[in-house]
């Protein structure tokens, strides 16, 4: 009875125990269905603020990405727009250089979409050219640093001299009796002849050179005056020098008559007439020791040789001279618009006529120095040519360089960037870099004219110099 009444109470425990747990479960599943009822009646409410969060954020990435890319460069359409704008942050050094530095501001960059437009690929671009556009040479830079071409002509003794390159030389020479006086152990005919063959020598090769004689037949008797004063000739023509033929002509003759001074300057002129001073320097020397004894007007025929065509630079050298006879030259010279000297010796004479073959030798030696620093003037500017070249072309190796770096590091690195995006971009800086090589070339091109052009003008004012120097007197 007793083992029933046992049996009984533990059945009615388990009873008990089954509807705690029903009622909990009930509770628990109440309980979670009134949760989700509560949630549900609030999620219209929670959708509704989550949107709105949505729609701000929208709006301040969008004022972010509108902000970051406020202040984009200009695409410049010329190599003067390149010029004039600025370089970017990061130019002037490679990427690897300042790469930290640099990728910081890349990390900035907004998540491109994977499609996206060309306008908003130029925006990134753009942003990019403003962190990496290099500051090119400017070609006026170039032009102001090349120097100058000096063409200024040869000065003797603090004068211009004047000098064509088609040179005449006439020597006229007296040979009257006079002549024959000693000057030293040596007379003068014998001076003066060793003179002229010394500076005769002394000519450029292309020179041509005339002996004309005068008063050198007869005596200087009066019975013989007619003969003398008639004998007056070119007895070397006016041609090229040969030291064999010259020599031999001056032995022929020696001094013994009058002085036919006016006639030899008159025949003189007709020597010449055939070169014009226009192109050619004709230079004539009268050697006398004395005053026209023939009756002539030596200063009237000087003023008719200086006013011709032939424009001669005159020199007329008195040989130990009186006062009365050194008048009368001088009054020659002056009158030929050239110039007098009275020399005592065979080397005072040897100087008068070595100015003429000085003045030659100047020009010749100016025009070889002239050309020669117009060559190295034209090789320094070629040379500083090259360097803006270099200068230029490693600027856009740099700037190619960074903003290839750029654009994998924010297409592979942080993904910033879309396949889209970063090949838009590409052909961006492809265009920016064919420009480059344009703009590069047209400053070589524009500076290759001025140089060739600078260079050519300096060449030919140098030969025309050469050419055409004569004094505004001649």
């Amino acid at each position: 009875m007793k083992r029933y009444y046992y049996v009984l109470i533990i059945i009615f425990c388990f009873i008990l125990v089954g509807c705690n747990s029903d009622a909990e479960e009930e509770s628990y599943v109440n309980s979670n269905e009134s949760n989700e009822i509560e949630s549900e009646e609030g999620g219209e409410s929670e959708n509704e603020t989550g949107a709105s969060d949505e729609e701000k954020t929208d709006d301040t990435t969008n004022a972010s990405e509108e902000n970051f890319f406020s202040d984009l460069p200009q695409t410049p359409n010329s190599i003067e727009e390149l010029l004039s704008l600025p370089p970017g942050k990061f130019a002037g050094k490679t990427y690897e250089e300042q790469q930290e530095e640099i990728e910081e501001v890349l990390d900035q960059f907004p998540v491109s979409e994977e499609e996206i437009s060309d306008e908003e690929a130029e925006k990134y671009w753009l942003k990019l050219v403003g962190l990496f556009a290099e500051e090119y040479p400017n070609p006026q830079d170039v032009l102001e640093q090349w120097g100058g071409y000096s063409i200024n002509p040869p000065e003797i003794d603090g004068e211009e001299i004047s000098f064509k390159e088609n040179y005449n030389v006439e020597i006229i020479l007296d040979a009257s009796g006079s002549m024959a006086n000693y000057q030293g152990d040596q007379t003068r005919m014998e001076l003066a002849k060793e003179a002229i063959m010394d500076y005769a020598k002394e000519l450029p090769e292309e020179a041509n050179v005339g002996l004309r004689i005068y008063g050198f037949e007869g005596s200087n008797a009066d019975s013989d005056k007619k003969v003398s004063c008639s004998s007056n000739e070119l007895v070397y023509g006016i041609k090229p020098f040969n030291e064999k033929e010259l020599s031999e002509v001056m032995d022929d003759f020696g001094p013994t008559g009058w002085t036919p001074l006016a006639e030899a300057i008159a025949a003189a002129k007709s020597d010449l007439a055939e070169f014009d001073g226009e192109n050619n320097t004709n230079i004539i020397y009268i050697v006398s020791d004395g005053i026209e004894t023939c009756d002539g007007n030596p200063v009237e025929e000087a003023k008719s040789l200086a006013d011709s065509n032939i424009t001669p630079v005159v020199n007329v050298i008195g040989f130990n001279l009186d006062h009365e006879g050194q008048k009368q030259l001088k009054e020659v010279a002056e009158a030929a618009k050239g110039t007098y000297k009275d020399v005592q010796n065979r080397n005072q004479l040897q100087d008068e006529f070595q100015k003429a073959a000085k003045i030659a030798s100047e020009w010749r030696l100016w025009r070889a120095h002239a050309m020669g620093d117009a060559r190295m003037e034209n090789v320094d500017r070629a040379n500083m040519m090259r360097d803006f070249r270099a200068e230029w072309a490693d600027r856009y190796r740099n700037e190619r360089h960074s903003l290839s770096e750029a654009i994998k590091y924010l297409q592979y690195e942080i993904d910033a960037l879309s396949l889209d995006a970063a090949l838009k971009i590409g052909d961006f800086r492809d265009e920016r870099t064919n420009k480059l090589h344009e703009w590069k070339a047209q400053a070589w091109d524009d500076l290759s004219e001025v140089k060739d052009k600078d260079y050519e003008d300096a060449v030919d004012e140098i030969q025309g110099k050469y050419k055409d120097n004569a004094s505004d007197d001649n």
